[in-house]
């Protein structure tokens, strides 16, 4: 008679159960860090300029490298270098927006809501890639005829997506544990999975004398990337790991 001690039943759940997590771990774990491509560097190379002097061209340094991902490869975009060679015709981009809000987490029922508004108030039916401003404004500090000399000189520099359907919220919800959740820490982002359709790019720039509602210089840059959207992910920025490849834009 074999006597089976209640111990070794334990130690046997217990082994079970390690076995067990280490496969969800490896499961969860992302294949490879999470890349993305640099919205300055991808405008850089389709105007065929250095991204910085005196530096050879984006397209030039990496075509070599990698030929270009094809349409429709979305999912070995996140594994592979993003941004290799710049053409536009014969591979995906995928550009990220940080998530600040937007993401609702219910705990009881392990749902994540996603309605991540990707415009802004200035032109709201453009994704913002990227927004930067330089200088100082001169608002209360200053009388119109004054500022420039005083130097309250801006330089606004936007970069922005526009899709053909002017959709400009990622939305969507996902089953998400707890763990995951917290691991995360509110790091999350939206990956957008598309290829550029012509004319590919436009760029305009405009400048502002000084008023008195706003007494400072200001010359905005706006460049416009034009791209039909293959496909819209949440990512956990913390780590790299893609939790959604199934969300969606919408107005």
């Amino acid at each position: 008679m074999i006597i089976v001690r209640p111990w070794t039943r334990v130690a046997a759940l217990a082994l079970t159960l390690l076995f067990y997590a280490s496969s969800v771990a490896a499961q969860q774990k992302p294949a490879a860090a999470f890349h993305s491509d640099d919205p300055v560097a991808v405008r850089a190379a389709l105007a065929g300029k250095p991204e910085e002097a005196g530096k050879p061209t984006l397209t030039s340094r990496l075509r070599e490298l990698v030929a270009g991902l094809p349409r429709g490869a979305s999912h070995s975009a996140s594994t592979g270098m993003a941004a290799s060679g710049v053409d536009p015709q014969s591979r995906n981009f995928v550009f990220v927006v940080d998530a600040p809000l937007g993401i609702l987490y219910r705990a009881q029922s392990h749902l994540l809501k996603v309605d991540v508004p990707l415009a802004d108030d200035e032109r709201p039916g453009y994704i913002v890639l990227k927004k930067s401003v330089t200088g100082s404004s001169g608002r209360r500090l200053v009388i119109a005829p004054d500022a420039k000399a005083k130097g309250y000189v801006q330089y606004v520099d936007r970069i922005e997506l526009e899709e053909p359907g002017k959709r400009t919220n990622a939305r969507g919800r996902l089953k998400l544990s707890q763990q995951a959740f917290a691991a995360a820490n509110g790091d999350f982002a939206i990956a957008l999975v598309c290829h550029l359709v012509p004319p590919y790019m436009s760029d305009r720039r405009v400048h502002e004398e000084p008023t008195d509602e706003e007494p400072t210089d200001i010359t905005t840059r706006t460049s416009t990337l034009h791209a039909e959207v293959d496909e819209v992910w949440l990512v956990d920025m913390s780590d790299g790991t893609v939790l959604s490849t199934k969300l969606r834009l919408s107005k």
